[in-house]
Parts: C-alpha cells; structure tokens; sequence
C-alpha cells in the first residue's frame, strides 16, 4: 500500500566547537568571519543574498539595489555573537572604515556619542 522509504533525519548543526583540544576553549566559526561584519553596537550586517549571481537576468536598479546590506534581527545577532569569540564581538578599528557611521547610533542612550 504504502512505500517505507529509508530517510536518515539530519539534525541542524552550527558548527561550533565548544571545547578545542589543546586548550578547552571555544573556537571561533570562520564563515560567520567570513560572511558578517559586526557593528559597534552589537549588531550584525550581511550583504543582500545572490548579489553575485544571475547578473544578466537583473534590471539595474535591482543590481544597485543588491549592493546595499541588510542588517540581522535579534535572535540572528544573538546567535552569531554566540558563534563567534570575545576577540570579534569588541569593536574593530580600521583606516578609512567604510561602515563608520554605523558603529553608533544617536537615538539611543548607550550607544549615542552626542549629549541628548
């Protein structure tokens, strides 16, 4: 009647390595390196997914609109901040930082720069 087939459930992995084997720390996953950039204020930022891909099929203003970034919510943030270590979760300074207006923002109390 019915056909039994033979699925093997995968389980959702993160990659993270809780405890290394010379020292017992937390290692640190490269493709969130990679792939994210994160903000003075704790949050995350990513470029817009398939920005490279299918470029002959985009209009321009859709190519111009794929190069902006998108910023993580929350739950995102929070668990790439678990995915990462203490050494990329403080702030980087680099000359000439393309996303220096980003690092704070102005409309809140603890992370705003300027007296309210």
């Amino acid at each position: 009647m019915f056909a039994i087939k033979n699925v093997i459930p995968t389980n959702q992995t993160r990659s993270v390595t809780k405890w290394s084997l010379n020292k017992g720390k937390r290692k640190t996953v490269k493709a969130v390196v990679a792939r994210f950039f994160r903000l003075g204020w704790g949050a995350w930022i990513r470029p817009m997914v398939g920005r490279n891909k299918r470029h002959w099929s985009k209009t321009a203003k859709r190519k111009i609109r794929s190069e902006k970034h998108v910023f993580c919510n929350s739950t995102q943030s929070t668990l790439l901040d678990k995915m990462v270590t203490k050494y990329w979760r403080k702030r980087r300074f680099y000359i000439d930082d393309v996303y220096e207006p980003y690092h704070q923002r102005e409309e809140y109390r603890s992370s705003a720069i300027k007296p309210h």
